[in-house]
């Protein structure tokens, strides 16, 4: 319950709850050699569905969650400033660059495939 977002699977419906599930985390901690899964209740609210999110078209001033740091695990809320042309964008074929303004105050290009529209 960091404020981030990360990526997971649903891995139950909590009891008691339509509202609330159980999220298993894809990034789990390692501590002293053994893998811990990392698991929260999460309610629905927070919960995206990442891939029918990475197929929506972005445009310049869509709001949306995608990943600032090298690593690309935490996500983070932001709004899009250009989309990259593949001669621009240091990109794979197919794939376009997203210039995403971060809430943070850094600028970042992206994947398209990484900037899930909110």
């Amino acid at each position: 319950a960091d404020g981030y977002y990360y990526l997971g699977h649903v891995a139950q419906e909590v009891k008691s709850s339509r509202e609330c599930f159980l999220i298993e985390f894809d990034k789990s901690r390692t501590l002293k050699g053994k893998v811990q899964l990392c698991m929260q209740e999460t309610p629905l609210y927070d919960i995206l569905h990442y891939e029918d999110a990475r197929q929506q078209p972005l445009a310049p001033g869509d709001r949306v969650l995608a990943p600032w740091e090298a690593k690309a695990e935490r996500f983070g809320p932001g709004t899009v400033l250009k989309i990259m042309e593949n001669k621009e964008a240091c990109l794979a074929p197919n794939r376009r660059g997203v210039l995403v303004n971060f809430w943070n105050g850094q600028t970042k290009e992206v994947s398209s495939d990484q900037a899930l529209r909110i």
